[in-house]
C-alpha cells in the first residue's frame, strides 16, 4: 500500500500540470497577439490623463454634453467629468432658468367661466414673515433678556419669542435671521416683527435694525358652500389631484401656475397655500372654483 501512494501523487500532480498548461493556452489563445496586448498595456500606462491612440473619452464626453446644450443656453459640459470642483457652479443660474421657465407655463386651469360669488371669501388663517436684524445676535444673551423667550439649545439652534396680543410665534437665529408666523393680519403681523426687532434692542444690541422684511407664506381657508364629490374630481384631474381615502380623507389638487396647493374636503372646506400675496390667491381662487363647481353633490 505504501508503494501505491507516491505513484498516485505523480499522476496527480501530472493532471494538475497539463489542466494548467490548457488554461494558459486558451488564455492566449483570447488574449489574441503581442501587439493587442502591448496597445492595452500603452492605454493603461497613459492613466486618466493620458492620451489614446484612437480618441480621447474626456474630449468626447465634452463634445457630447456641448452637443445636447440648448441653443442660447449654457454648456452642459460645465461641471463634467474635465471639471471635477463645479458640482454647484450652475446652481443659481438654473435656479434663474427653473423660475423663468414657470413664469413662462401655461395655467393649468382653464379660463374662469363661472363668477365668484360674494360669499366665497378666502380668509387669512396663519401667514409667515422673515426679516433680518443685521447684525449676529448671542442667544443666550438674548433668551436672559426677553421674558416670553424659549431657549433650549439641545433641541433648537433658535429662540422662541411667543408675543400673545396678536398671537405670534417668533424663532430668531444667531445670524439674525427672524421667521414668524401667525394667526392675524398682514399689518398686525408686520407691526409684531418691529416689536420683536426693539425687544433684541433692549437686550443690548442698540445695531440691530429692522430690514428686509417680506412674507413668505399665506394660509387661508375658504368656504365653498357646497359639499364635493371627490372621487368623481380625482378621476376626473389626474394630473392635479391625489386622493387616497385609505390614508387621508381629504383630497389635494395641485396647480403649477399660479403655483399652489389646495386641500379639499368633502363637506366644501377649502385650504390654500404656497402663495405670498392675497391678489394671487384671490386670482387662484376664481380659476379653481368652477371646477370644483362642477362636482358639486
Amino acid at each position: 500500500g505504501e508503494a501505491i501512494w507516491p505513484a498516485v501523487e505523480h499522476s496527480m500532480a501530472d493532471e494538475v500540470a497539463l489542466s494548467n498548461e490548457q488554461a494558459m493556452v486558451e488564455v492566449d489563445a483570447d488574449c489574441g497577439n503581442d501587439d493587442e496586448v502591448d496597445a492595452l498595456c500603452a492605454l493603461l500606462d497613459a492613466g486618466p490623463g493620458g492620451e489614446s491612440p484612437k480618441s480621447d473619452a474626456r474630449s468626447d464626453v465634452d463634445a457630447l454634453l456641448a452637443s445636447l446644450a440648448p441653443v442660447g443656453g449654457v454648456s452642459l459640459s460645465q461641471g463634467s467629468a474635465s471639471d471635477h470642483g463645479g458640482q454647484n457652479s450652475l446652481t443659481t443660474q438654473d435656479r434663474v432658468l427653473s423660475d423663468r421657465a414657470s413664469d413662462q407655463l401655461e395655467p393649468d386651469l382653464p379660463e374662469p367661466t363661472l363668477a365668484l360669488p360674494g360669499n366665497v371669501v378666502p380668509i387669512p388663517f396663519i401667514i409667515t414673515a422673515r426679516f433680518s436684524l443685521g447684525c449676529e445676535v448671542d442667544l443666550k444673551k438674548v433668551a436672559f433678556g426677553i421674558r416670553n423667550a424659549e431657549f433650549n439649545p439641545r433641541k433648537h439652534g433658535s429662540i422662541t419669542i411667543r408675543l400673545f396680543n396678536p398671537r405670534v410665534a417668533a424663532l430668531v437665529r444667531e445670524r439674525g435671521i427672524v421667521t414668524l408666523s401667525g394667526s392675524t393680519g398682514e399689518q398686525e403681523l408686520k407691526a409684531s416683527a418691529k416689536k420683536i426687532a426693539r425687544l433684541v434692542q433692549k437686550c443690548g444690541y442698540e445695531q440691530a435694525v429692522f430690514a428686509e422684511y417680506k412674507t413668505t407664506s399665506i394660509l387661508c381657508k375658504v368656504d365653498l358652500r357646497f359639499p364635493v364629490r371627490l372621487e368623481a374630481l380625482a378621476a376626473r384631474w389626474r394630473k392635479n389631484a391625489v386622493y387616497e381615502p385609505e390614508f387621508c380623507c381629504n383630497c389635494v389638487f395641485r396647480t403649477r401656475k399660479p403655483k399652489c396647493t389646495y386641500l379639499v374636503t368633502a363637506g366644501g372646506k377649502l385650504m390654500i397655500s404656497g402663495l405670498r400675496r392675497m391678489e394671487d390667491i384671490h386670482e387662484a381662487l376664481k380659476r379653481v372654483y368652477p371646477v370644483f363647481f362642477d362636482f358639486q353633490t
